[in-house]
């Protein structure tokens, strides 16, 4: 598992709100950090990374979430919330697979070969569901990218 990035800028004299315009786009640009690997299926242990630093970035926008609650944030703000938390559950429905994978496939590899037909077909099928959730991440990410999310996220946490 990814270690935390070191925050940098914290002062606990200054506002809450202004240590959250200094810490949220830390915890920004350590998720768009794994960015680079997400076009290879196979980097697992990258994606599963990027998905620890998805998490943390959720937590701490709900954390500092009461900075973002006035009439005119607040809808936008919950919104950014919402697509990190789809983040969140499509990296970790493809790490659940790749779990799964590496346990059938240890299974398969220690025991007879009576069981191996059963195996074989629920390896089959978790490889398909892996690459169905990868393509569906991938598919989203992209949109986001497309759509500006970054830049915008990055705006509202300045305001």
């Amino acid at each position: 598992m990814a270690k935390p990035k070191k925050i940098v800028g914290i002062n606990p004299k200054q506002s809450f709100h202004e240590n959250a315009r200094i810490l949220l786009p830390q915890k920004v640009a350590e998720v768009y950090s794994w960015e680079q690997f997400i076009h290879d299926p196979e980097k697992r242990d990258e994606l599963h990374n990027m998905r620890i630093s998805v998490k943390r970035l959720r937590y701490t926008m709900e954390f500092f979430s009461v900075n973002y609650d006035t009439p005119s944030k607040y809808e936008e703000w919950t919104g950014f919330i919402d697509t990190i938390i789809e983040l969140q559950d499509l990296l970790g429905d493809i790490h659940d697979n790749d779990v799964v994978l590496e346990t059938l496939t240890e299974y398969k590899n220690n025991h007879p070969s009576t069981d191996i037909v059963g195996i074989e077909t629920l390896i089959t099928r978790t490889c398909e569901k892996r690459n169905a959730d990868y393509e569906s991440f991938l598919k989203r990410w992209e949109h986001l990218t497309k759509t500006g999310f970054k830049r915008k996220l990055l705006d509202i946490i300045a305001s």
